[in-house]
């Protein structure tokens, strides 16, 4: 549980720094095995999901965590990133209108950032 919050925080920086949009932490673990928690996070161009992933990639591992999985790519408008506890979302706006996480997440906590 606290590395998964030090892995949020560590991925939430380096989202900020590459100036990522709604920035939000979904706590999924109380009713999902896969992960504890999805952290989602929007672009305004394949350029900026570049830098976004560049930037989350280099952060996490300076601090020590591990990828496991990498999904997607930026000319899809999407990308996933698989740290076991939690799974990173890097979407296009349009992408993540269309796949709505929050909404389909909706009854779990989350955290803004």
């Amino acid at each position: 549980m606290e590395e998964t919050k030090a892995m949020i925080n560590t991925a939430v920086e380096a989202m900020q720094d590459k100036k990522g949009e709604g920035i939000v932490s979904l706590h999924v673990g109380q009713v999902s095995a896969v992960c504890d928690d999805f952290l989602i996070v929007s672009g305004n161009s394949r350029s900026q999901l570049d830098a976004i992933l560049d930037g989350v990639e280099e952060a996490m591992d300076r601090a020590g965590f591990r990828l496991r999985d990498r999904e997607g790519s930026s000319d899809g408008g999407w990308i996933l990133l698989d740290y076991n506890d939690l799974v990173i979302h890097i979407f296009m706006r349009e992408m993540r209108e269309f796949y709505d996480l929050e909404h389909t997440w909706r009854d779990v906590p989350h955290t803004s950032y």
